[in-house]
């Protein structure tokens, strides 16, 4: 009984920190030495080694318009000789 209890429990710690970590951010988007969630999270993330975490401040969205002519959609029927409808018989 204990350790169903026990396992619900982290289970519900886990679910909530693992939330914690994905919402949380800072209005300069950069991390902060003096902040326990950064800490926790770039150590999960890094394997305890420090990297340098380059944020990208502007993104350049192109985008291209496809247009495919209708005649590249239509699908022909394909014909075949098989016209088999029971299973195969094993001997």
């Amino acid at each position: 009984m204990i350790t169903h209890f026990f396992k619900k429990y982290l289970s519900i710690i886990f679910i909530i920190a693992t939330f914690i970590g994905v919402f949380h951010h800072h209005n300069d988007l950069k991390q902060h030495n003096d902040c326990k969630i950064c800490t926790v999270q770039s150590n999960l993330s890094h394997a305890d080694t420090p990297v340098a975490v380059d944020y990208l401040t502007e993104l350049e969205i192109l985008h291209e318009s496809i247009i495919t002519p209708l005649i590249s959609l239509h699908v022909k029927q394909v014909y075949t000789t098989l016209h088999a409808r029971a299973p195969p018989k094993i001997s």
